[in-house]
């Protein structure tokens, strides 16, 4: 530090000058040695980059400044370092064997690398001290420092105001949630209302359960009592005309018999009508079962036709052995011509024929008990 005076510019042992120059006859001292040693082309030299970059002075941008440190703090000798080695060119041709020349090489070849090293190290080391000590680059790390403090407390307060964004938009989202739910409860009410007055009234549409806005099937089975009570009015009333006639008709045959048992007592012959008959409209004699008979055809055909009616296809149809069910007859035949409900069918047939065994065993044990 005590080779500068300051870091003017214009005074020529600033700290500026004397670094610059400093570098400068370490560059120089590089290509020298590469060309002592034979090399003619600098191109060759690896370390030739460091003639584009200069030290600079204090209105240097930063960009430069920055190229300059980079260059140099990855500094690496061009030079053999041949001066340092223990046995020279003679001594090694006049070795008495091969082993004991390459023994000779591998000294000097280790004595180069450290002698390189430590040119390295003092170069590097050169470095950092002049870079620790360039008021450019202190300025530079103080202003990283605020531009850093500048972007936390931006952050920081970003992250504070959208917090508090959140916080605003939740509370409002509350707000919102709870008048919602307010008019919801206040719509469900009245609704309920309605459709308790809808209840009340004598309409037959079903408003709850199951069965909600479904009609029933038409043609639904009945019970084998309720077959024939169930007709509607027209049937009934066709159905009701012969016996009427069959009810004149066996009065008129009452009549006749009160007239025979009166010719019986004042000692007539005759003998009076069979009760098995009965007399149509023009006086001649029929038997009532054909009135019965007649009536029971009626019926019977009429519960069949409401039988038939009643009938509907199943709303699904299922296969016991795959435990599936199917929607129509066309998707169960296909399912039952597939391999694997084939597959399925053995092993339920299987299954079915094991049960049945156990169960005749079982009966044949309960027996023999």
């Amino acid at each position: 530090s005590g080779c500068y005076d300051s870091y003017d510019d214009n005074n020529p042992d600033s700290f500026y000058s004397v670094y610059a120059e400093c570098f400068e006859c370490i560059y120089n001292g590089e290509k020298d040695g590469f060309l002592s040693e034979g090399n003619i082309d600098l191109n060759d030299m690896f370390n030739a980059h460091l003639s584009e970059v200069s030290f600079g002075n204090s209105k240097s941008k930063w960009e430069d400044v920055s190229a300059f440190y980079s260059s140099w703090e990855a500094f690496s000798s061009c030079l053999s370092f041949a001066w340092v080695d223990i046995y020279h060119l003679n001594d090694i041709r006049e070795a008495p064997s091969r082993r004991i020349r390459r023994l000779m090489e591998d000294d000097n070849r280790k004595k180069r690398k450290a002698a390189k090293k430590e040119r390295v190290e003092e170069i590097c080391a050169l470095v950092r001290f002049v870079k620790k000590r360039d008021p450019r680059v202190k300025a530079q790390r103080e202003k990283q420092l605020r531009d850093q403090a500048k972007k936390e407390a931006k952050g920081k307060k970003d992250a504070e105001e959208r917090k508090k964004n959140r916080e605003i938009a939740k509370q409002e989202w509350r707000i919102q949630q709870e008048l919602a739910l307010a008019e919801q409860e206040a719509t469900d009410l009245d609704a309920g209302r309605i459709r308790l007055a809808d209840l009340d009234s004598d309409d037959d549409y079903d408003y709850g359960g199951k069965g909600k806005g479904r009609k029933k099937k038409k043609g639904k089975r009945r019970g084998k009592n309720n077959k024939r009570n169930d007709f509607d009015s027209e049937d009934i009333d066709e159905v009701d005309a012969p016996v009427d006639v069959t009810d004149t008709s066996a009065a008129e045959v009452e009549n006749d018999d009160t007239d025979a048992l009166e010719v019986d007592e004042e000692g007539n012959d005759s003998t009076p009508i069979s009760d098995d008959v009965d007399v149509d409209d023009s006086g001649s004699n029929q038997p009532d079962n054909d009135v019965d008979e007649d009536n029971d055809v009626e019926y019977d055909s009429m519960s069949s036709e409401e039988e038939s009616e009643s009938e509907e296809e199943p709303d699904s149809w299922r296969c016991e052995c795959c435990r599936k069910d199917f929607k129509s007859a066309s998707q169960f035949e296909n399912h039952t011509k597939s391999k694997k409900h084939k597959e399925k069918w053995k092993q339920y047939e299987k299954k079915l024929q094991k049960e049945a065994k156990k169960k005749a065993v079982e009966d044949l044990m309960d027996e023999i008990a």
